[in-house]
Formats: C-alpha cells, structure tokens, sequence
C-alpha cells in the first residue's frame, strides 16, 4: 500500500463582511496568496443562490439563498492543489456547507458555518446547530471533521476538558455556553484555545466602539476539529494585520494530512462551433455510421469491451474530424494597479485609521471605473455576435454565476 507523506495545508476562515462588494473576491484570494493558504472558509458571503466559481487560480464553492437581499452566505474557496481532492459539495443552507477532501487513510470533511448575530432570536440558533448536526449525517466518525466560521459565541477564558483550552479570549456568554455544549455533544476540539500566543493572536472580531480607552476585542470566530484528530493541527492563531475591509480577523491553521488526487476532466474540450460547417458534420455523420456498423458485426460479448471500443471510436472522431479548444479562464476586470493599492490600504490597517479610509474609498472608486469598462466591453461583444446570429456564442460569453448574468443583461439592455 502507497504511504504517502503528510502534506502541510494552511487552513483558515474568515468573515469577509459580504463578497458582494465588486473586487472583494480578488481582495481575499490576494490574500490567500500572501499568507500561503490554501483552504479558506467565509462567512457573510452574500451571494445569491448556491454553486461554484473560478476565481483567478482559485475555486469558490458557495451557498447562499434566493432572498432579493442575499443576507448570510458561506463559502469555501480552494486552492488548485486541494480543489483536485474534492469529492462532494454539498450547499446545505445559507448558514451551513459542507466540501470532502479524498485523503488518506480518511477522508476530511470541512463544514463551514456562519452562525446567527446576538440580535437573533434563540430559534434562530438552535436551527443552526440543528442544520449543522444534518451536515455530520454525511461524515463519519473516524473521518478528520472540521467546523469552522463565525460562531458569534464567547467561549471565553475557562478550561473545558476536551473543548477548550488555557488560552481562550474574554469572558463567555449564553451563546458561548450553547458552543461549548455543542461541542461536548459532538466530540469537538476549539483548536484556537490551545496554543499560548498573546491576546492579539487570539481576538477575531473588534468592536466599531474599540480606541486606546475602551478595548473591545472577542474571540467568536472557531476552527474545530474531532478530538480524535485533534493534533493533526497546529498553530492556530488569528491574523489582525490580514485586511479586507472587515471588523473580523482570519484564523488560521496547519492540517496535517495525505491527500488524495482525483482525476479531473482535461483542460481541453471539443470545439462543437466546428459542426456548424456543412461538410464537417457530414464527415463526422459518415464516420460514425461506418465504424459503429463494425462495432454490431463483431462477436463482442463483453460489454465493457464494447463500451472501451465506441468510447475510442468517438474520441478519435472527436480529435481528426471536430477538433479541440483550450479551456479559456473568464476574462477578470481587476487591475494590477487596483491589488497594488489593497496592498498599501493593508499596511495602515492597524496604524493610521485615517489613511486606511482615504485609500478604500479610492479603490471603491477605481473598481467601479475598471468593472464599468469591462461590462462595456463584454456589451459590445455580445451586441457584434447578436448580429450575427450566433446564439450559441452570446450564450457561452454570458455564462457565470446567476449575478453575473443579471448585471450583464441589464447594462447591455440599458
């Protein structure tokens, strides 16, 4: 049996405070790259409905709800190394996911959350740990099991065997208590609470009250991990100077595991545009019916020996008489010149509050010019196909997410 060697993933999660926003999600695969992360968990994501999304050399899983004002939302975005171990998605609610990883000995299953705000009624809660427990009906026990997201529950400082650990942050409270319970019920470990760092390693949300005076800093966002599986990761501990226009702070972590790559469809497809040329089809027609008639007159009993030889019969007419394409990635209006200024507006984060306003609201500024261009110029391609009547082609260039199709129609139609 292959024993492969254990691979580090950096693991992390975070309330981004809405995606929704034109260039957050480059802001947060930005800095995925900068802290060398390769799974990221994300609250408040806001984006309608449910499905998955290339974002530059990143996937997003997401999901969300059909409400007019897409409130809540989760999502998982990937690294290419880990999006090749996916083996199921599962978009629960818009408060709960799940992604599984294929690894070995077992598979990881990673469940992000984003639980209700204090202002929320106790039924609110109580549906959220409700949907949370239906996502473990498809884990296993002895399979790595993580939870992670905004929890907005104080765990606070005070040792609880097997959950928490010494070095918790703050004092807890009645949703604190609900987590913990939670947590005992299901075996769980509050990975953030075990490892001795100073208190701004452990704080994950500040307050908009917060100055020199008046310190309000609570520790609410949590990766937790079966207590089986407990030292499998490490060095947990928030990271305050990570930016991204949000009161929250990412936590993040080292898993250590052995994954699993699974076969994933190739970076080419067959360029079916071909078949509208007349004497192509009627080739390919031709081919197919020759060589599928030597298929019936062979003697063949085995049906997987007859599935092998129209599978290389179709490929091959697919190659020499159709012809292929390179998946082309969607073309992204972010500018370097708009990443380079995320990078400055990062580094006054925590030391010039003023500075760090100005700054945002001249990206805002630049993100709506440069996306503003895009949609142009994406108009002005569909317009030139519509005129030649190529559907198929208008089609295929307003393919994305159900947002992305509604901005497209609308600014194109106005």
């Amino acid at each position: 049996m292959e024993n492969k060697p254990k691979t580090k993933i950096r693991i992390g999660t975070w309330n981004v405070k809405s995606l929704y926003m034109a260039g957050k999600l480059d802001n947060a695969t930005k800095e995925m790259q900068r802290l060398k992360m390769d799974i990221l968990g994300i609250s408040e994501v806001r984006w309608p409905n449910s499905g998955k999304v290339q974002a530059n050399s990143y996937t997003v899983y997401y999901s969300g709800n059909d409400h007019p004002q897409h409130s809540n939302g989760v999502a998982i975005i990937l690294s290419q190394r880990i999006n090749r171990s996916v083996i199921t998605f599962i978009p629960y609610s818009d408060r709960a996911m799940i992604i599984k990883l294929k690894s070995h000995p077992v598979d990881i299953n990673i469940i992000q959350v984003y639980a209700p705000t204090a202002d929320k009624p106790d039924t609110e809660i109580r549906n959220f740990y409700r949907e949370i427990k239906e996502l473990l009906k498809y884990t296993k026990p002895s399979e790595v099991n993580i939870i992670m997201g905004d929890f907005n529950a104080k765990i606070g400082v005070g040792e609880v065997e097997n959950v928490v650990g010494k070095y918790a942050l703050g004092q807890r409270n009645a949703r604190g208590d609900t987590l913990v319970q939670f947590c005992q019920e299901e075996n769980l470990v509050a990975t953030n609470t075990w490892f001795q760092l100073p208190p701004r390693r452990l704080y994950t949300w500040q307050s908009p009250q917060h100055n020199e005076n008046n310190i309000v800093r609570n520790q609410i966002d949590f990766i937790l991990i079966n207590y089986r599986f407990r030292n499998g990761i490490q060095g947990v501990r928030a990271y305050p100077g990570a930016d991204i226009s949000s009161d929250h702070n990412p936590v993040i972590g080292n898993l250590h595991v052995r994954l699993k790559n699974l076969q994933k469809p190739s970076a080419t497809s067959v360029d079916i545009q071909n078949l509208k040329n007349p004497a192509t089809l009627e080739r390919v027609k031709q081919r197919v019916n020759e060589e599928f008639s030597q298929i019936t007159t062979n003697s063949m009993n085995d049906a997987q020996e007859q599935w092998n030889e129209i599978h290389s019969i179709l490929s091959n007419i697919e190659r020499e008489e159709i012809g292929t394409k390179d998946r082309k990635k969607r073309k992204v209006w972010m500018t370097d010149e708009i990443l380079q200024m995320m990078e400055k507006r990062r580094k006054h984060k925590n030391k010039n509050p003023e500075k760090y306003r100005e700054i945002n609201k001249d990206i805002q500024r630049k993100v709506r010019k440069a996306k503003e261009q895009w949609m142009k110029e994406k108009c002005e391609e569909i317009e030139l196909l519509e005129k030649k009547n190529d559907h198929f082609a208008v089609h295929k260039k307003n393919k994305g997410s159900g947002r992305q199709k509604q901005e497209t129609y609308y600014v194109c139609l106005t």
